[in-house]
């Protein structure tokens, strides 16, 4: 780098550091636009380095309507809410980033988040791009980085726009382009054909075709196609290219399931580029996993008596994580049963897993934790490594394991527990095991769920594979040394007898709600008026945008509701959808397709405290969850605080649901995976207010009677008096 342009970049990053304390919006047009782009540059640090979000979104917010670099503000929105897993709102972002004369950043981000998305825009976004000159040759690769997922055409047609502008000398990264598509289009039986003419065609073709079967989810293909391309690349930037597709591949294979793929790529990139971080990472975990399910999990051998003398009435918790870190299902759960518990007597305290909530977080967060919370009168403490703020890796899992246990040992010995209580998944479990054998006092293992229906659920390929024999391992383990084993619902409760757990150690602990927090009332009017939504019966979602909840299921029902009560006018109903995540994005192109912008509202992620408001407005609560494994067997906590509440619930009849909805009485129940029967069970409330009414009220006497946490933790508390004679 020569010493004009390391100059130039000194006095840029002086400037900019002085611009970004200046105030926006003052001064002429250049100093405007010369705070705006050092306040976007400080944004981008803030996401990139920082990993705040919220303080990118908060430095460009003031750009982002009518300043000179609105569309810069624009795209920096897009990357936040990209990274965040809101596909929609980026996207929407990009469009806004877009519109106009927007700059060549604007149009690559919009091009290649509609691409992803699969949204109807994307084939214009991309011959926007296209027809965009580059100004360099950066700008060229990220242009040829988004063609890779799209159409041959639309990469001839730029080499075509290259040489027009005089911007030769792109020969060899086009071709690699074309070759990546032919590579994921190929057929089965042409893919090794497809992959010689690659290699006779390219320099280095192993990039591209790790990009390719990567895409394919061929890894064991790709396996072996490294393993001869060994000694082909000979500088060190080819070889580190390599190694990185090489790495990217192992991390999605073992995200996949297929450890020993992934074992084998990241060995292969590591045999490229040794000093790589996430490839040895990856290579640690993979071996990891394999070892376990290949060998199993060593039993520990529990104590002949208790190391101290045990309190009967203590009991020590051991959590995933919990409030106020999280506020979910998982930690409202825990909290209803350990208030409940402490409601009937028991002294309850509580540890969450090793690294909880660093384990989630970067090194370079600025947030940090107390040693314990006190939330409600329940004591949650946390195992933590002052010396390792973050990350805490689960592997290799018998080193966690080994640390974790020896927390809960100490946390036992100060509190004297009778016995422990582990709840989902197995490194609560494992850790739980390990702690009461060397205590020599008794522990139960609560399953919430199984982290391979989740799995086989999104992908029905993950079953069978190398990471559902180690999840199915371990968490039988966590199963096999417990007294008692706490299950969800009766059908998960059947499928961990079908998988060799004793059915006299299961017992059905169901998810519950504190029906005091619950309760109804009057629509906030406000609100309503916001909304658009006065004299038109609520349909209402508020929850994750997850993709087996069925959303789609719904904006099906409600497009053929729309057709049916539309008339000439406006619907008597309207659906509200609170809430955001990673189907997000799918959710809202569905809408679109559906043309129900005049039916639907979504009202993106809300703040906790103003969710009640929203939930005053609905009349009628579906929960359209799909025919899957999870659905089946795992319940949501959701139901339970709409019948709370007085709501007409309707459900899918998947077994789990039906276990809480009484069809016709306490709610009602629809054909799973139908949109025709959802359409016909909303429409009959719709039509019947009196029944609404009054399925609401029976729905609120039962969990009042039923699923309330005061009455429901003497489940828990009649089966610790079991164990404990």
């Amino acid at each position: 780098m020569s010493v004009r342009i390391r100059v130039k970049r000194a006095v840029r990053r002086r400037a900019a550091a002085v611009s970004v304390v200046l105030p926006s919006g003052q001064g002429p047009l250049w100093a405007q636009s010369l705070v705006g782009r050092a306040h976007v540059a400080e944004a981008r640090r803030k996401l990139v380095a920082d990993r705040d979000p919220d303080g990118a979104l908060a430095l460009v917010a003031p750009y982002l309507d009518g300043s000179p670099v609105a569309s810069q503000a624009w795209v920096l929105s897009a990357e936040v809410h990209e990274r965040a897993g809101s596909l929609g709102q980026a996207l929407a972002a990009a469009r806004l980033a877009a519109r106009g004369d927007g700059s060549f950043g604007a149009r690559l981000v919009l091009a290649r988040l509609a691409l992803a998305a699969g949204a109807d825009d994307a084939a214009s976004a991309i011959a926007s791009l296209v027809d965009t000159k580059p100004r360099n040759r950066a700008e060229v690769a990220a242009v040829l980085t988004v063609l890779r997922s799209a159409e041959h055409a639309d990469v001839a047609r730029f080499r075509a726009h290259l040489l027009e502008w005089g911007l030769p000398g792109f020969d060899e990264e086009i071709s690699a382009v074309h070759a990546e598509l032919e590579i994921v289009a190929a057929s089965t039986d042409d893919v090794d054909a497809v992959l010689a003419r690659t290699t006779d065609r390219l320099r280095q073709p192993l990039p591209v075709v790790a990009r390719g079967l990567d895409r394919r989810r061929d890894w064991q293909r790709l396996a072996d196609y490294a393993d001869r391309r060994i000694a082909a690349a000979t500088s060190m930037s080819q070889r580190r290219a390599a190694a990185l597709e090489l790495r990217r591949a192992a991390s999605r294979a073992l995200s996949a399931g297929y450890t020993e793929p992934a074992l084998r790529l990241a060995g292969q990139a590591l045999a490229r580029y040794p000093d790589d971080r996430f490839a040895q990472e990856t290579w640690a975990n993979a071996h990891d996993q394999l070892r376990v399910e290949r060998e199993g999990w060593a039993a520990p051998t529990p104590a002949a008596r208790p190391r101290f003398e045990p309190r009967p009435r203590a009991v020590l918790s051991v959590l995933a994580q919990s409030l106020p870190h999280k506020s979910g299902g998982y930690a409202t759960r825990s909290h209803g049963i350990l208030t409940g518990l402490a409601g009937l007597g028991w002294d309850v305290e509580a540890v969450t897993r090793l690294g909880f909530p660093y384990d989630r977080w970067s090194k370079s967060d600025p947030r940090r934790v107390a040693d314990h919370d006190v939330v409600d009168g329940i004591r949650y403490h946390r195992v933590l490594d002052a010396s390792v703020p973050g990350p805490y890796p689960q592997y290799p899992l018998t080193s966690y394991v080994d640390r974790y246990a020896a927390a809960l040992v100490a946390h036992a010995r100060r509190h004297r527990p009778a016995l422990l209580h582990a709840s989902s998944f197995h490194v609560n479990g494992l850790a739980a095991r390990q702690a009461a054998a060397q205590l020599g006092v008794p522990y139960v293992y609560e399953m919430r769920g199984l982290e391979s229906l989740m799995k086989v659920s999104r992908d029905p390929a993950f079953a069978g594979t190398d990471r559902s024999r180690f999840l199915e391992t371990v968490e039988l383990a966590s199963c096999t040394g417990a007294a008692k084993v706490f299950v969800i619902t009766e059908a998960l409760r059947r499928e961990m007898v079908a998988q060799g757990v004793p059915e006299d150690k299961l017992v059905v602990l169901p998810n519950g709600v504190h029906t005091h927090l619950f309760q109804p009332r009057e629509r906030d009017a406000d609100l309503e008026r916001d909304l658009g939504v006065r004299g038109r019966t609520v349909i209402g979602y508020a929850g994750g945008l997850v993709d087996y909840e069925g959303l789609e299921l719904l904006l099906e029902a409600v497009a053929l509701l729309k057709a049916r009560r539309g008339g000439d006018g406006a619907p008597d109903f309207h659906l509200v959808v609170v809430g955001d995540g990673p189907h997000e994005s799918t959710v809202h192109a569905a809408a679109d397709r559906l043309r129900l912008g005049d039916v639907v509202t979504f009202t993106g992620r809300v703040p906790h405290e103003e969710v009640g408001r929203y939930l005053s407005l609905f009349d009628v609560t579906p929960f359209p969850r799909l025919p899957l494994p999870v659905c089946e067997l795992i319940s949501p906590i959701k139901p339970f605080e709409s019948m709370a509440m007085g709501k007409a619930v309707v459900v899918s009849s998947v077994a789990a649901l039906t276990e809480i909805v009484s069809d016709g009485t306490t709610g009602l129940v629809f054909e799973k995976g139908s949109a025709d029967d959802l359409a016909r069970v909303i429409e009959r409330l719709l039509d019947d207010a009196s029944l609404r009414s009054k399925l609401g009220e029976s729905a609120r006497t039962w969990v009042q009677n039923e699923r309330d946490w005061s009455s429901l933790v003497e489940i828990v508390g009649s089966t610790y008096d079991q164990i404990l004679g």
